[in-house]
């Protein structure tokens, strides 16, 4: 699940390694890697025989653009195949390439100040400075910098010839610039001060991965970050100019969705629910690996147990359930998404190269950390984000099947998952999750010893309940009256 957004700008940690081309999903990686014996029923032992190995030191934490998350991909389009359902990626296999790219830094990046009384100075980067940007990396002229906070008169629009000053960092910038309706693209750069002191001399910022497609360039987002002296000499405004040249070259990696299907059958009264189709998806990825300074025995791996190798373990205990039962009314693809954790990537990208026509979907039901009983809802239950947004919830109440409103609503889990990209395009898509704000998440105390699997079976049988209503046409979901997102235009 992603953090609550905040229109990120931070470069992602992410290790400059190779992808894996080629590799077919039969490809096991390792004895580790072996698949549990296939079970028909939904059973503890199975979700907890996925959620320890995507979960494992192993795997590094899954990071979207790295090798260990296309292990993780292998693994998953091994367990669709083993379960039953048919490939529905990229040439007939489970694998869709979902192509991304990252800034390696030949050499840290340079700044030059010319202070208000005409004195220049140069920054060392890590030491006097440091720059995270969304995108490429950007490289400017020099730009007058210009403390908004303070200042009587701001342009109409964006001007790529300054650097924006606004103590405060990049909420009190966005909150600065959104109150005076003013967008966040095309200037030069945001300029704000690390009150810490100098640091450490750095060889740059590690790389990020993006979306191919996204646009960059010119005027893109960047925060340039003073520390020591040069922080002193911005806060006293006492420098004018500033100059910021990044030496970066641009490298192509691919990850993957992993995607199964299982054909729709109609019914003799309605044959053309065949045509229909409902999307049951989680996320595997996770956030990789943190740097510990001057402590070999530091946990250094996000494992990422609850979130989200349990949803993705959930999603394969239905593709196995689903395979083994009846043939299902509607067709059934089950998406297993790369890259949520930087930004929704891998379902923005399916959403964009659908396996289906994307008319033809009438439904996303997503699975988002369902590793521990919430509290407030009970062992063995879920809650459905949204609740109050369309007609699945209720329906499911009617049916019997025990879920409840999201009892948080202020936390905004609607818009932090994968549900929320297929919403915005107006398909109903809403998550099942039983997090209860555990101080794990996100964090590298998220491991598979932390799990609850009886909680965990009982809870994935009680949404296989659910979705065969789904599957079978028995219930139509539609958006409420103001349940529905604004359309709004995508980003990829």
């Amino acid at each position: 699940m992603t953090s609550i957004p905040t229109r990120a700008l931070a470069l992602a940690a992410l290790g400059l390694f190779p992808s894996l081309p080629g590799a077919g999903p039969q490809d096991s990686g390792g004895q580790a890697d072996a698949l549990p014996e296939p079970d028909p029923a939904i059973t503890a032992a199975e979700l907890e025989h996925h959620v320890r190995y995507l979960a494992s030191d192993e795997l590094r934490g899954r990071e979207a653009g790295t090798p260990d998350a296309v292990r993780a991909a292998h693994y998953l389009a091994r367990a669709l195949e083993q379960a039953g359902c048919q490939p529905a990626g990229d040439d007939d296999t489970f694998l869709q390439a979902v192509p991304l790219e990252r800034w390696v830094h030949t050499r840290p990046p340079e700044l030059a100040v010319t202070l208000a009384n005409g004195e220049q100075v140069t920054g060392t980067y890590g030491v006097d400075f440091t720059v995270s940007s969304r995108g490429a990396p950007i490289s400017t002229e020099t730009l007058e910098v210009l403390p908004v906070a303070s200042a009587a008169e701001l342009p109409d629009e964006p001007d790529a010839s300054l650097a924006l000053f606004i103590d405060g960092g990049a909420r009190r910038t966005y909150g600065w610039l959104g109150s005076r309706g003013l967008p966040f693209e095309g200037w030069g750069l945001f300029v704000d001060i690390d009150p810490s002191g100098p640091g450490e001399p750095s060889s740059g910022p590690r790389s990020g991965v993006r979306p191919v497609s996204e646009e960059s360039g010119a005027g893109g987002m960047a925060f340039l970050t003073l520390r020591g002296k040069l922080g002193e000499a911005l806060a006293a405004f006492e420098i004018a100019s500033l100059a910021l040249t990044y030496h970066a070259e641009r490298e192509a990696i691919d990850d993957y969705n992993v995607i199964g299907r299982i054909d729709g059958v109609g019914t003799p009264e309605h044959p053309e629910l065949a045509r229909e189709v409902i999307v049951y998806s989680a996320h595997y990825d996770h956030l990789g690996t943190r740097q510990v300074d001057g402590d070999a025995d530091a946990d250094t791996v996000f494992n990422g147990a609850d979130d989200d190798a349990s949803g993705t373990a959930a999603v394969l205990e239905l593709a196995q359930a689903f395979a083994a039962g009846e043939p299902p009314a509607r067709t059934l693809l089950f998406l297993l998404a790369a890259g949520e954790e930087k930004g929704l990537i891998g379902t923005r990208y399916y959403l964009d190269h659908p396996a289906l026509p994307l008319e033809l979907t009438v439904a996303n039901l997503n699975f988002e950390m369902l590793g521990r009983p919430d509290e407030l809802v009970g062992p063995g239950k879920l809650w459905l984000t949204g609740f109050e947004r369309t007609t699945l919830g209720p329906a499911f109440r009617e049916a019997g099947f025990d879920v409840v409103a999201d009892e948080r609503p202020e936390q905004n889990f609607f818009q932090r998952s994968d549900n929320y990209a297929f919403a915005v395009l107006g398909i109903v898509g809403q998550t099942l999750s039983s997090y209860n704000l555990h101080e794990d998440y996100h964090n590298v105390t998220d491991e598979a010893d932390t799990l609850d699997y009886e909680h965990m079976q009982a809870a994935t049988r009680s949404a296989y309940a659910a979705a065969r209503l789904l599957s079978q046409g028995t219930i139509s979901p539609e958006w409420l009256p103001g349940g529905k997102p604004e359309p709004r235009e995508r980003t990829r």
